[in-house]
């Protein structure tokens, strides 16, 4: 198996552009959940023209029993993490690139920084403990840490 890993497209070309995307997309995973939660617990409503409103927001929070509404604000906070850290997630990824750090270092990079994204997600969503929240946080110092690793090497790599 390690011979695949060192022979392999992984090893050799960057392909890190392609996590760009991929991100994007399961930034937008837990907004499509949290859609759902709530559809589901007021039959089937949701008020697509203006799902940010304050005053649809309240409708929700009085007509959604508190767990599955619980359950649909961790989910979109999950999502607004995700895009607030999709610039620094890109610029890691260009910074690499520009530095021309080897494509198994951006590929390996990438692939670890979008599982910790998936574990972060799913445990937003799902932990409902203070006591256990810290897990999330944990995670997402992970992430954080391998993109600010990514942009020091990436920077040494350049002096």
């Amino acid at each position: 198996m390690a011979n695949f890993w060192q022979t392999s497209m992984f090893m050799q070309q960057n392909l890190s552009f392609f996590a760009i995307p991929a991100y994007w997309i399961l930034t937008l995973v837990p907004h499509n959940y949290a859609i759902s939660v709530m559809k589901k617990a007021n039959n089937n409503r949701w008020n697509n023209s203006n799902p940010r409103s304050s005053k649809w927001d309240q409708s929700l929070r009085d007509s959604t029993p508190a767990e599955a509404y619980g359950r649909y604000e961790r989910a979109e906070a999950a999502h607004k993490n995700g895009m607030e850290n999709f610039p620094v997630f890109v610029g890691a990824i260009l910074a690499g690139t520009i530095a021309k750090l080897n494509p198994s270092t951006l590929n390996s990079f990438v692939v670890a920084y979008l599982l910790s994204r998936v574990a972060y997600t799913y445990v937003y969503v799902s932990v409902t403990s203070h006591r256990y929240s810290y897990f999330r946080t944990a995670i997402w110092l992970v992430g954080a840490t391998m993109c600010l690793t990514t942009y020091t090497v990436a920077g040494l790599n350049l002096a």
